[in-house]
């Protein structure tokens, strides 16, 4: 139970996620308040109402809207430096002397390496990226499992601040409780799905088609993995063990009504275990 509700903890602290937003346009002649209270005076059909741009609307929940606009992204120019923390993932001491290198999403192997930093003693590195960078980060080091780390990409939001390492004498437990062992030319992925508010999403499903017989889908429910759940609960995290090795994409999908919410590319290397955080499509 330990070692499950701190792959939570793993996978929730990785990332930080950008918010979205939506306006409205309204005539002139449909004015009907200025303050929320001025739609409850109407009577108690409009006691939930707000009032957006002088009109009283029914509030809209934002969880999803963001599918239904643009995803479109800024030129992204520039450099952009990122403090960054390597911690142990079970005593949340600093970690020095982890590489980190950074490499292009279709560099499977990390071949041409575009960056490498190094921690110091107190766990610390100062990492100098392109503004839009969009590929991955490789960790290595003394006693951790090694880990490819798939940050937001860096035109809408920061990369990730505190990253905990898998100590690897942890890794081949982590899994214990859905009756799962890791294959040695096979791979891990650890999914955290969010919705359009940039928050962990509950009722997701999650999918791979690299995904084959040797597979084992998983879904966090109640703090602990398991493969009977339908969709995700509330921290939004899952993934798939003994995933075969090389490119793979995983999708989330709302489960009461069948429709993508985002779908995100990964690297999967057999010995490494692959983080990846699937955002909304239009988030």
């Amino acid at each position: 139970m330990t070692g499950c509700r701190l792959l939570l903890c793993f996978s929730l602290g990785i990332f930080s996620a950008a918010s979205s937003g939506c306006s409205y346009y309204v005539e002139s002649d449909r004015a009907q308040c200025t303050i929320d209270s001025d739609c409850a005076a109407l009577g108690s059909n409009y006691a939930k109402y707000v009032c957006l741009d002088s009109v009283c609307q029914a509030p809209v929940d934002p969880t999803w809207t963001c599918l239904n606009g643009s995803s479109a992204d800024a030129t992204a120019s520039g450099t952009v430096h990122v403090s960054m923390t390597m911690i142990d993932l079970l005593s949340q001491k600093p970690l020095p002397g982890i590489a980190l290198t950074l490499c292009a999403k279709l560099d499977g192997t990390c071949l041409f390496p575009l960056a490498s930093f190094v921690s110091n003693d107190a766990g610390q590195m100062d990492v100098e990226m392109n503004a839009g960078f969009d590929g991955y980060f490789q960790a290595a080091g003394a006693g951790i499992y090694p880990t490819l780390i798939f940050p937001p990409n860096t035109r809408r939001q920061r990369a990730p601040s505190t990253l905990p390492m898998v100590p690897a004498s942890f890794f081949g437990t982590m899994f214990r409780g859905i009756g799962m062992t890791v294959a040695d030319d096979r791979s891990v992925i650890l999914t955290t799905a969010l919705d359009c508010q940039g928050r962990p999403a509950a009722g997701l499903s999650l999918a791979s088609p690299q995904a084959d017989a040797q597979t084992v889908s998983y879904l966090l429910a109640g703090g602990v993995p398991s493969r009977a759940a339908a969709s995700t609960d509330e921290t939004g995290v899952g993934g798939f063990v003994n995933i075969p090795s090389g490119s793979a994409v995983v999708t989330s999908t709302i489960a009461a009504t069948n429709r993508l919410a985002g779908t995100a590319g990964v690297q999967t290397r057999a010995g490494y275990l692959s983080m990846v955080l699937v955002m909304p499509s239009g988030g």
